[in-house]
């Protein structure tokens, strides 16, 4: 079970220059945390004066509670009190569901698990929308033969390499991705699993509705893109929102990508493929 201690903005609890990474140094020390999350006012760009504060463990959470309820921290008395549990759905509304509505509910739930990582992963729908658009052939002449299982390992095999290039020439570290990385981003998504021909444009409007963006990276083959948040907040809640939807005829998959994507830590407002 896990305790989670809320800042309420009408007690002003927290100064508006506090950032979320400040916040997280100040509690994990007394250990792990599972999530934190700031809000910020979309108008001023500055956090909205409360947070969540989740540990991994109820016994670090009543340690921190106990440590720091009515301290001060940046000239505000801190005043924690254990956030609601976010209760079950009805049963009876549950089993209106169909079977495929509660594994996309599923899916969204655990979106941000390790298990779901898996870095520069094409769908193979768009591979085949890759190739056929590439060699103008319809999606049924590339499905079939006897090969055709080479035929998409190759493609998909120079798709990778052809992405990876790209992000390497934007200023992405492909170190990062060489080894499972130690530490995620918590404003920097990757976008899998495009059909083929998706423009930068179309991932900047899908994304820009929950914050101010950063970088967006598309690679010329249009499959995996790089989308950089200003806001940690506003990044999670767009991918908690947007994972697993639809997005034309596919299903977009969300992942964190690694903390050290970028090898220039500055926020840029670009870029994408021609």
């Amino acid at each position: 079970t896990r305790l989670c201690y809320t800042f309420f903005l009408h007690e002003r609890c927290l100064a508006y220059t506090i950032g979320e990474e400040e916040l997280t140094q100040h509690f994990a020390v007394f250990g792990p945390l599972a999530d934190v999350t700031m809000p910020v006012d979309k108008e001023s760009r500055k956090t909205k004066g409360f947070a969540t504060v989740t540990f991994v463990l109820p016994e670090h959470a009543v340690t921190a509670y106990t440590e720091l309820d009515g301290t001060v921290f940046h000239g505000r008395m801190l005043h924690l009190l254990p956030a609601k549990t976010k209760s079950s759905p009805d049963k009876e509304e549950d089993e209106d569901k169909n079977f495929k509505d509660k594994k996309k509910d599923k899916q969204k739930a655990s979106a941000g698990q390790s298990h779901n990582w898996n870095t520069l992963f094409l769908g193979q729908n768009a591979v085949v929308d890759v190739i056929a658009s590439k060699y103008n052939l319809s999606k049924q002449e590339v499905l079939t033969g006897s090969a055709v299982a080479v035929r998409l390992a190759l493609a998909e095999t120079q798709m990778v390499s052809d992405t990876r290039q790209f992000l390497e020439n934007n200023g992405v570290s492909l170190d990062a991705f060489n080894q499972p990385p130690e530490v995620r981003s918590k404003t920097v998504i990757l976008v899998k699993n495009l059909p083929a021909k998706t423009t930068a444009a179309e991932i900047k409007d899908i994304f820009c509705k929950f914050g101010e963006l950063g970088r967006v990276v598309l690679p010329p083959t249009g499959v995996t893109a790089i989308v950089e948040f200003l806001e940690p907040s506003e990044a999670k809640k767009s991918f908690l929102s947007l994972a697993y939807t639809r997005f034309k005829n596919l299903p977009l998959y969300l992942e964190w990508a690694p903390d050290n994507t970028f090898s220039d830590k500055e926020n840029k407002k670009n870029t994408d493929a021609p």
